[in-house]
């Protein structure tokens, strides 16, 4: 699901004229442009059905954007998440791995570096997968 949710981003046309090929699993590299895409696993549980398992997978990720702004972050984030996003009710199969997202929620933060501040979108994602 990993490879496939990140394949997903990258061919979002819009998404790439923004953060190019800047969306990453874990942390974000230390010193690298902004903006920028970290997704971080938070739970995976196999789908059941009363006969057994159901051979999908429902997953919780959580997508920050990073931006030096707080509209360049917000834009990122409303490419994945806002009205039309590429993560807003997605069905389809990537990969060869079928997926379908649902946003479950945003909120903003920020940060402080050695340039100083830079603004953070979470957004949760809940992920329905399958091979």
């Amino acid at each position: 699901m990993e490879e496939a949710l990140r394949a997903k981003l990258l061919e979002t046309v819009a998404l790439k004229v923004l953060v190019d090929t800047r969306v990453d699993w874990g942390l974000r590299p230390q010193g690298s442009a902004l903006p920028g895409v970290a997704l971080f696993g938070v739970t995976g549980i196999p789908g059941m059905t009363m006969t057994g398992a159901s051979g999908w997978t429902r997953s919780r990720v959580q997508v920050d954007v990073w931006g030096r702004t707080y509209k360049a972050a917000r834009d990122v984030a409303d490419t994945i998440a806002g009205e039309g996003g590429a993560l807003v009710g997605f069905r389809g199969t990537v990969r060869e791995v079928r997926l379908r997202t649902f946003i479950l929620g945003r909120r903003t933060g920020d940060d402080t570096d050695a340039q100083g501040p830079i603004f953070r979108q979470s957004i949760d994602v809940l992920v329905w997968h399958a091979n």
